[in-house]
């Protein structure tokens, strides 16, 4: 009887039997380490939707799990070189394990998993005030700390003006309809976690407690849940006015694509060409380039003709259709006149609609 926790079964199914993947570009996915090369990295092993999944994750503990994961032939390397590919036995494992736990399958944390975070933070705080409102009840500490939390919510208080029990009546509704829509297990866990009058919500131990499970699977649970809010809401927009203003403004405040790579993405917007971008940035062209690759990314309706020359895109993109493998070294024996970040674009489009 081998004993692996959540996270080893977790890890092991990040891998694949048809394609090799380095164990460090996975452990910089999980992390959010955001250069162009992970982020490619991110797309080409289809990673994206955990992209800073477990921000403090620690190297060691990565290693360690992947260790056992390979004394048990679940993992095997390259002989060529450090990439790993998943054994038909380390498939069959992780599968049955999944049957009977939780699998992250709402999420896609590249692009909305910091929105989520904050989504998560301002529905709690705002559920617990309005809870009180409707006890009348003035002397309470708020669950939140951060005094930005705390202005932003003086400010929605001040915005959404009519009567505040009437406002607390509201979002409690708009509450009800969404726990009705999400699967039994997801409210249970998200209604526990919500503090109000005379209640504290549970901490994710004291959740894994009650439901035997592991703290970290709680807290996956907790985020697919959220990301199936965000689904809900977007379905029932005029019967969730309120959740559905809170989602939008948090979706884009909190972008997840760098304040640089965003100003890049400003400029490109309105019409400046890459050469006029590197000028008024007074940027390197490889950064701009790595901009443009997180871009791509980041947003997959970005209109990459703008930028590039189409009849050449379309010419790289054909012959990485003939040959998936090519590497940018035998490109440039065929077209040496193609650069590298049209080479890099083409790839991700084509992994994009591979995936389709």
């Amino acid at each position: 009887m081998n004993s692996l926790s959540y996270l080893d079964y977790f890890y092991l199914s990040l891998f694949s039997k048809k394609q090799s993947k380095k164990t460090s570009t996975i452990y910089h996915i999980l992390t959010g380490k955001k250069t162009a090369s992970i982020l490619y990295g991110a797309e080409k092993y289809d990673l994206t939707y955990f992209f800073a999944l477990f921000p403090k994750l620690k190297r060691s503990q990565f290693n360690k799990s992947i260790d056992k994961l390979v004394c048990l032939n679940y993992l095997s390397q390259s002989k060529e070189n450090k990439e790993f590919s998943l054994s038909n036995s380390g498939e069959k494992e992780w599968t049955l394990f999944f049957d009977h736990h939780h699998y992250p399958k709402q999420l896609n944390y590249l692009q909305d998993g910091l929105a989520l975070i904050h989504f998560w933070r301002t529905i709690q705080l705002i559920t617990q005030v309005l809870s009180e409102v409707r006890y009348k009840n003035k002397q309470y500490t708020p669950i939140e700390k951060e005094w930005e939390k705390q202005q932003w919510l003086k400010q929605w208080l001040k915005n959404n003006n009519a009567n505040k029990q009437e406002l607390a009546v509201a979002f409690g509704n708009e509450w009800i309809l969404i726990m009705s829509e999400l699967p039994l297990l997801y409210a249970e866990i998200l209604t526990d976690s919500l503090s109000g009058h005379n209640k504290t919500g549970k901490t994710q131990k004291q959740l894994a407690e009650a439901h035997r499970k592991e703290a970290i699977e709680v807290h996956l649970i907790i985020l697919d849940s959220l990301a199936c809010i965000g689904k809900i809401i977007d379905h029932y927009p005029e019967k969730t006015p309120l959740f559905s203003s809170i989602y939008k403004e948090m979706i884009q405040t909190y972008d997840g694509t760098t304040k640089s790579a965003l100003l890049t993405k400003h400029y490109l917007l309105a019409g400046y060409s890459l050469e006029d971008t590197i000028k008024h940035r007074q940027l390197k062209p490889s950064t701009i380039n790595e901009h443009v690759i997180e871009i791509s990314i980041m947003d997959p309706l970005f209109d990459l003709s703008t930028i590039l020359p189409v009849d050449k895109f379309k010419e790289i993109k054909q012959l990485l259709k003939e040959v998936p493998a090519l590497t940018y070294q035998e490109m440039l024996e065929k077209k040496p006149e193609v650069l590298f970040l049209w080479f890099r674009l083409a790839q991700i489009e084509r992994n994009r609609n591979s995936d389709e």
